[in-house]
């Protein structure tokens, strides 16, 4: 077979790195990005093409980018959009620019850098998107809301595209991480809200964002282990042989036991207001529920 094609954002930490490094060791073709492409040398040196890309940057502008990265090999097998950051802080301490900050990268640059690649994987009628939301995903957590908000959208994002892509034999997946010691964390890519109201001192929200100071660089989850379990799901080889590229992947442990748990409570839930939440079709359609 043929080396794959890969075009991935956030190339400069993380998973974004790992990933390019990965998949050059199985012999793929790679174009590795990031906002300061200086930070992408050793990845040029490993056999990446690199190219500076700001996700949050004008259409135009990410569409003239996807016509220069598809001019290198011709075609784009994988796409991977990683880049992104998280915003602590309350929802109500979170301001208008800090929460449209976090939703412009998180969400808005993500659904642009589609936008820009779609056309090319529609004429080769091939090709996986692979846009990374997280645990946060799954549930609400106080001190971290607008991220999460971010995150979900992302999930319902990439589950549309699945559905709206697969007659073009497009997929798309949301990979889930739980907490792996990358630098999501650290001052470089946690950013912390400006304004502070005292009420909060000592509450939920607050103690949520401390927790993550605490949690940097002691994340259970090992980058290089869950960036090669992406790279067999991505590429359908090695322990997802055989396997359907997932709605879905979430990855570690913690990421399977909260989502879960999500799952299990939700059923019940749902069962618990059955009786109440479900009488309120019009007569004619009772009982077609």
């Amino acid at each position: 077979m043929s080396p794959r094609v890969w075009f991935v954002t956030g190339c400069s930490t993380g998973f974004g790195r790992e990933l390019v490094l990965q998949a050059l060791k199985r012999g793929d073709k790679v174009i590795a990005t990031a906002r300061n492409v200086s930070k992408l040398a050793d990845l040029e040196t490993a056999g990446a093409k690199t190219m500076s890309l700001d996700v949050t940057a004008d259409l135009a502008s990410l569409k003239q980018s996807a016509a220069t990265a598809y001019a290198l090999y011709d075609r784009i097998d994988i796409l991977v959009n990683n880049a992104g950051y998280l915003s602590a802080g309350s929802v109500e301490e979170t301001s208008p620019e800090e929460t449209f900050s976090q939703f412009n990268t998180n969400v808005f640059g993500l659904l642009n850098v589609n936008r820009a690649f779609l056309p090319y994987l529609r004429a080769q009628k091939s090709g996986v998107i692979a846009n990374f939301s997280s645990i946060g995903a799954w549930r609400g957590s106080a001190g971290v809301g607008i991220y999460c908000a971010s995150k979900w959208a992302v999930a319902g994002i990439s589950e549309s595209l699945n559905g709206e892509l697969a007659e073009f034999g497009i997929k798309s997946i949301s990979i889930e991480p739980g907490y792996f010691r990358s630098k999501l964390l650290d001052g470089g890519n946690r950013s912390v809200i400006k304004n502070h109201i005292p009420e909060y001192d000592g509450t939920a929200a607050r103690k949520g964002m401390q927790r993550l100071e605490v949690m940097d660089n002691k994340q259970p989850g090992d980058i290089v282990k869950g960036t090669k379990v992406i790279i067999d799901v991505l590429t359908q080889s090695g322990t997802a042989a055989g396997k359907d590229i997932p709605l879905r992947l979430a990855l570690g442990a913690d990421s399977y036991e909260i989502i879960s748990g999500k799952c299990q409570q939700t059923i019940a839930l749902l069962n618990e207001w059955k009786d109440i939440s479900t009488p309120t079709n019009h007569d004619d359609v009772a009982g077609k529920l």
